[in-house]
């Protein structure tokens, strides 16, 4: 299919508020139209009555070409900032990969038409970057079509256009000090954000901080001034979550008394974040599939589909892998999600130092919250057990912790003042080798049906002394070993 692709020309294409009929858009259609289609680019959300009368007037002037104009509203919010205009148009090419691509490249800002030469530059593509030369300003006295050259180098196909940043380094949009093992994430994540059509999953423990990361993504992208949209899907069920995403029309179930916009639609140009992905069921899986390969979705009770223009980021807590290999997770949905892929760490895997820094940072965050006047100390042995303790609620259970300490205390706090759960911690949670041990020879122990002999084969000790002074240090068990 040949494709032709242009902004309208809000200034050109229009005189004293009419048509112009001499105009960029309206000229390329009388001298140089001979396309399958043509995409018409608004920077507007989803109404543009300017395209809506451009429109109207190329289907009158050439009817013949009629149900090949396609308009498109890309969401623009400033129509000068190339890390915004970039990602969208970059995404919209690489929809019609399979196609050829002329690029009316006069219309639009100078902003636009540098996005449109990086793109012509690095993405691979049968495109053409075109521009019009009007009759009296060629020496043929004609109108001319004319391509603009460019010289490829090696660039590589994934470059893309960063922002200047202005956080302090170091720190994340919510506040929390991002140590070296969670800075490495966000800088990944921060190159994922300029890629505006590219989807991702964050895989990481409960309270490790998802829907955080999600936000910055948003937030570092050319969506930021559109919605960001969050929704846990395991607290619905099939049908609940089928309506809160697709919308439904009135009448389309029982209390369904009024059209209502789903997710994906609230959600326009903006982000939708889907935590717990790993949670939804095989039909829900496959109506979400339909949704990411063909970019639109189908309210309940309609017959009419809607087009979609949302980033998706997914997330969840599970292995999901392991779920497609146990069929219970589609491979087909799993490969469209993990285009891109980011990995949270658990507060326990991270180094020593590094969960020190973030105790002593929230420690003084929290100060300013609570208006003290100076922040909470802990005691030596207070200390010890925090970073003794695995937190496995994560960071968030570790920001839950501080603000309680400083709700009851006011100067420094002692061992004796910290939670049971960490001062006596079970031994799951423990990370004391002898609770580990004590833990791995009750669960070997288990596997062996009781039988000792096998259980000191699994644990290879060497001798059965060994083991049996084991089963009496930790209380394991009775009789010797037979």
């Amino acid at each position: 299919m040949k494709i032709l692709i242009s902004w309208i020309a809000k200034q050109h294409d229009f005189k004293l508020g009419a048509v112009n009929d001499e105009g960029p858009t309206v000229s390329f259609y009388k001298h140089f139209f001979s396309y399958d289609r043509h995409i018409l680019l608004s920077q507007e959300i989803k109404e543009d009555l300017l395209i809506e009368h451009l429109s109207s007037r190329l289907r009158v002037l050439y009817p013949a070409h009629r149900d090949k104009l396609q308009p498109r509203f890309m969401a623009i919010n400033d129509v000068i900032d190339i890390a915004e205009i970039k990602p969208k148009v970059e995404a919209l090419l690489l929809e019609y990969r399979e196609d050829e691509i002329d690029i009316f490249y006069s219309p639009g800002t100078s902003a636009m038409q540098v996005a449109w030469y990086i793109c012509h530059s690095t993405l691979g593509l049968r495109t053409r970057l075109l521009q019009t030369r009007p009759a009296q300003k060629s020496k043929s006295r004609a109108p001319e079509l004319l391509t603009i050259n460019v010289a490829f180098t090696t660039t590589p196909m994934s470059a893309v256009i960063h922002a200047e940043q202005v956080r302090k380094p170091g720190t994340g949009k919510s506040g929390h000090l991002l140590v070296p093992a969670i800075q490495q994430v966000y800088e990944r994540a921060g190159r994922i954000a300029a890629a505006d059509g590219i989807t991702t999953l964050i895989n990481g423990k409960s309270g490790t901080g998802k829907e955080q990361l999600a936000r910055y993504i948003h937030d570092s992208s050319a969506r930021a001034a559109f919605p960001f949209l969050p929704v846990n899907c395991s607290a619905f069920n099939d049908h609940l979550l089928e309506a809160r995403l697709f919308g439904y029309k009135k009448g389309a179930f029982t209390g369904a008394e009024k059209d209502t916009q789903g997710l994906f639609e609230a959600a326009k140009g903006g982000t939708l974040f889907l935590d717990e992905i790993g949670d939804i069921s095989p039909y829900l899986q496959q109506s979400l599939l339909r949704v990411l390969q063909e970019q639109e979705i189908l309210p309940l009770g309609s017959n009419t589909p809607l087009k979609t223009n949302v980033r998706i980021i997914a997330a969840t807590n599970k292995d999901l892998p392991d779920a497609c290999q146990q069929e219970k997770f589609r491979w087909d949905l799993y490969y469209r999600l993990t285009v891109t892929e980011l990995f949270l760490p658990e507060l326990a895997a991270l180094p020593v130092e590094q969960r020190q820094q973030l105790i002593e940072h929230l420690l003084k965050q929290k100060k300013q919250q609570f208006s003290r006047p100076a922040p909470l100390t802990l005691s030596k042995e207070a200390h010890q057990a925090l970073l003794s303790y695995p937190f496995p609620g994560n960071i968030r259970e570790l920001v839950n912790l501080i603000e309680q300490l400083y709700v009851f205390h006011d100067t420094q706090v002692q061992l004796a003042d910290l939670p049971p759960k960490i001062t006596q911690p079970q031994l799951r949670y423990s990370l004391k080798w002898q609770d580990v041990e004590r833990l791995h020879i009750e669960k070997v122990l288990q596997l062996a049906g009781g039988n000792k002999s096998r259980a000191l084969k699994w644990l290879d000790y060497g001798s059965p002394n060994t083991l049996q002074k084991k089963l009496r240090e930790y209380g394991i068990g009775t009789g010797r070993i037979a």
